[in-house]
Protein backbone atom coordinates (compact mmCIF):
# COMPACT_ATOMS: atom_id res chain seq x y z
CA UNK A 1 0.00 0.00 0.00
CA UNK A 2 1.25 3.45 -0.87
CA UNK A 3 2.71 5.58 1.90
CA UNK A 4 0.34 8.44 1.06
CA UNK A 5 -3.37 8.26 0.31
CA UNK A 6 -4.67 8.11 -3.23
CA UNK A 7 -5.81 11.54 -4.36
CA UNK A 8 -9.31 11.96 -5.71
CA UNK A 9 -9.11 12.45 -9.46
CA UNK A 10 -11.61 14.59 -11.27
CA UNK A 11 -13.00 13.97 -14.73
CA UNK A 12 -10.50 16.49 -16.09
CA UNK A 13 -7.54 14.21 -15.28
CA UNK A 14 -6.93 12.19 -18.47
CA UNK A 15 -4.79 9.40 -16.99
CA UNK A 16 -5.94 7.58 -13.89
CA UNK A 17 -3.39 5.20 -12.46
CA UNK A 18 -1.67 4.76 -9.12
CA UNK A 19 1.21 7.05 -10.03
CA UNK A 20 -1.21 9.86 -10.93
CA UNK A 21 -3.20 9.21 -7.75
CA UNK A 22 0.01 9.72 -5.78
CA UNK A 23 1.33 12.79 -7.61
CA UNK A 24 -2.09 14.45 -7.60
CA UNK A 25 -1.90 14.89 -3.83
CA UNK A 26 -0.20 18.14 -4.89
CA UNK A 27 -2.06 19.17 -8.06
CA UNK A 28 0.39 21.95 -8.94
CA UNK A 29 3.37 19.59 -8.65
CA UNK A 30 1.44 16.93 -10.56
CA UNK A 31 0.88 19.30 -13.50
CA UNK A 32 4.62 19.89 -13.87
CA UNK A 33 5.40 16.19 -13.54
CA UNK A 34 2.65 15.22 -16.00
CA UNK A 35 3.74 17.88 -18.49
CA UNK A 36 7.32 16.64 -18.55
CA UNK A 37 6.12 13.03 -18.62
CA UNK A 38 4.18 13.76 -21.78
CA UNK A 39 6.89 15.87 -23.41
CA UNK A 40 9.70 13.30 -23.05
CA UNK A 41 7.59 11.17 -25.37
CA UNK A 42 5.55 13.53 -27.57
CA UNK A 43 8.30 16.08 -28.22
CA UNK A 44 11.07 13.50 -28.56
CA UNK A 45 13.08 12.97 -31.72
CA UNK A 46 13.61 9.32 -30.77
CA UNK A 47 11.84 6.33 -32.26
CA UNK A 48 9.20 4.81 -29.97
CA UNK A 49 11.10 1.54 -29.57
CA UNK A 50 14.27 3.36 -28.53
CA UNK A 51 12.29 5.42 -26.00
CA UNK A 52 10.85 2.28 -24.44
CA UNK A 53 14.26 0.59 -24.30
CA UNK A 54 15.59 3.60 -22.37
CA UNK A 55 12.61 3.73 -20.00
CA UNK A 56 12.67 0.01 -19.25
CA UNK A 57 16.43 -0.14 -18.72
CA UNK A 58 16.26 2.69 -16.16
CA UNK A 59 13.27 1.06 -14.46
CA UNK A 60 15.14 -2.25 -14.34
CA UNK A 61 18.29 -0.66 -12.92
CA UNK A 62 16.26 0.95 -10.13
CA UNK A 63 13.94 -2.00 -9.53
CA UNK A 64 10.85 0.12 -10.24
CA UNK A 65 8.31 -2.55 -11.10
CA UNK A 66 5.48 0.01 -11.32
CA UNK A 67 7.27 1.81 -14.14
CA UNK A 68 8.22 -1.47 -15.79
CA UNK A 69 4.64 -2.72 -15.81
CA UNK A 70 3.28 0.57 -17.12
CA UNK A 71 5.73 0.57 -20.04
CA UNK A 72 6.05 -3.09 -20.96
CA UNK A 73 2.85 -3.19 -23.08
CA UNK A 74 3.94 -0.11 -25.04
CA UNK A 75 7.40 -1.57 -25.48
CA UNK A 76 5.93 -4.78 -26.90
CA UNK A 77 3.72 -2.74 -29.23
CA UNK A 78 6.83 -0.84 -30.38
CA UNK A 79 8.57 -4.12 -31.26
CA UNK A 80 10.57 -5.00 -28.15
CA UNK A 81 10.82 -8.81 -28.00
CA UNK A 82 10.64 -11.15 -25.01
CA UNK A 83 14.38 -11.76 -25.38
CA UNK A 84 15.04 -8.02 -25.29
CA UNK A 85 12.79 -7.52 -22.26
CA UNK A 86 14.78 -10.16 -20.39
CA UNK A 87 18.01 -8.51 -21.53
CA UNK A 88 16.85 -5.11 -20.27
CA UNK A 89 16.31 -6.63 -16.85
CA UNK A 90 19.68 -8.41 -16.81
CA UNK A 91 21.77 -5.76 -18.55
CA UNK A 92 22.82 -8.10 -21.37
CA UNK A 93 23.21 -5.88 -24.43
CA UNK A 94 23.80 -8.79 -26.84
CA UNK A 95 20.06 -8.89 -27.63
CA UNK A 96 20.28 -5.47 -29.28
CA UNK A 97 21.65 -4.16 -32.58
CA UNK A 98 24.17 -1.32 -32.69
CA UNK A 99 21.83 1.67 -32.27
CA UNK A 100 19.63 -0.12 -29.72
CA UNK A 101 22.66 -1.28 -27.72
CA UNK A 102 24.01 2.27 -27.79
CA UNK A 103 20.72 3.62 -26.43
CA UNK A 104 20.64 1.02 -23.64
CA UNK A 105 24.26 1.78 -22.74
CA UNK A 106 23.61 5.53 -22.76
CA UNK A 107 20.52 5.10 -20.55
CA UNK A 108 22.64 3.16 -18.06
CA UNK A 109 25.32 5.83 -18.14
CA UNK A 110 22.80 8.64 -17.55
CA UNK A 111 21.32 6.74 -14.62
CA UNK A 112 24.73 5.97 -13.14
CA UNK A 113 26.07 9.50 -13.75
CA UNK A 114 28.90 8.14 -15.90
CA UNK A 115 28.36 9.97 -19.21
CA UNK A 116 31.88 11.12 -20.03
CA UNK A 117 33.40 12.14 -23.37
CA UNK A 118 34.00 8.51 -24.35
CA UNK A 119 30.39 7.53 -23.58
CA UNK A 120 29.10 10.54 -25.51
CA UNK A 121 31.34 9.69 -28.48
CA UNK A 122 30.14 6.07 -28.49
CA UNK A 123 26.47 7.10 -28.43
CA UNK A 124 27.17 9.76 -31.08
CA UNK A 125 28.06 7.02 -33.54
CA UNK A 126 24.31 6.29 -33.72
CA UNK A 127 22.56 9.46 -32.55
CA UNK A 128 22.90 13.18 -33.10
CA UNK A 129 23.15 15.81 -30.36
CA UNK A 130 19.40 16.54 -30.32
CA UNK A 131 18.54 12.83 -30.03
CA UNK A 132 21.08 12.40 -27.23
CA UNK A 133 19.66 15.42 -25.44
CA UNK A 134 16.19 13.85 -25.71
CA UNK A 135 17.57 10.49 -24.54
CA UNK A 136 19.30 12.05 -21.54
CA UNK A 137 16.09 13.89 -20.56
CA UNK A 138 14.06 10.69 -20.97
CA UNK A 139 16.43 8.59 -18.87
CA UNK A 140 16.68 11.30 -16.21
CA UNK A 141 12.89 11.69 -16.05
CA UNK A 142 12.34 7.97 -15.60
CA UNK A 143 15.04 7.93 -12.95
CA UNK A 144 12.95 10.55 -11.14
CA UNK A 145 9.67 8.71 -11.72
CA UNK A 146 11.19 5.41 -10.60
CA UNK A 147 12.63 6.90 -7.43
CA UNK A 148 9.28 8.57 -6.70
CA UNK A 149 7.24 5.37 -6.96
CA UNK A 150 9.82 3.50 -4.88
CA UNK A 151 9.95 6.15 -2.14
CA UNK A 152 6.18 6.34 -1.86
CA UNK A 153 5.68 2.58 -2.35
CA UNK A 154 3.20 3.23 -5.14
CA UNK A 155 1.39 0.01 -5.97
CA UNK A 156 1.17 -1.69 -9.32
CA UNK A 157 -2.09 -0.94 -11.15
Amino acid sequence: MARIPDAELGDDVPFKNNLVRATYNNPDMHRGFASLSGRVHSASHLDGKIRELVVLRVAALLGAEVEWRQHEPGARAAGVTDEQLAALRSGDRSAFDGAEAAAVAFAEQVEQCTVDDAAWAAASEHYGPLELSDMAMLAAFYGLASRYVLALDVGID
